[in-house]
């Protein structure tokens, strides 16, 4: 009798280190995930930013050809990432959102950079764009942080949600 009690208790002292392994295992796979999610919404803001940046330096007469030498490959990279590891609808589509804003604005000033009105009207509505993106990134980090147990800040309910 003792014999099966001692072997019941390593068969259960083995499913309990295999279960925290996993647990464990999980835990960081996620906080992994969290980390680069994180690393790629700060990445599009920077270079949207950057963008804008680069514009405002143009049209203020600052500078010449700086919007032409953006970084758009790393542009593109970043939101091919967030597009993969990114499972909130509402941050994806302020991320479409922000991109036609992006083309909008390009265009807008590569084509006629002289009609002030229709580049200033492009410039406020990326910049619109982009504030929404920010604000569906910070929702959605908080959701994750407070799901995770990493946070006492409750989450926010994504915009239009009743």
């Amino acid at each position: 009798m003792g014999a099966w009690i001692g072997l019941v208790g390593v068969v259960a002292g083995a499913l309990v280190a295999l279960v925290s392994q996993y647990i464990i295992r999980n835990s960081e796979a996620r906080e992994r995930r969290d980390a680069l999610l994180l690393k790629q919404l700060a990445m599009v803001i920077a270079l949207s930013e950057d963008y804008r940046d680069r514009i405002w330096r143009e049209r203020n007469m600052i500078a010449t050809g700086v919007v032409a030498s953006w970084d758009i490959g790393s542009y593109r990279l970043a939101e091919a990432k967030l597009k993969i590891l990114c499972q909130d609808s509402n941050l994806l589509a302020t991320l479409v959102a922000l991109n036609r804003r992006g083309g909008e604005l390009g265009t807008s000033w590569s084509l006629s950079p002289e009609d002030e009105s229709r580049t200033e009207a492009a410039w406020k509505a990326h910049k619109a764009a982009l504030e929404q993106f920010i604000a569906a990134g910070s929702t959605m980090v908080r959701r994750q942080r407070v799901r995770a147990g990493r946070s006492s800040v409750p989450a926010i309910p994504p915009i239009g949600a009743s």
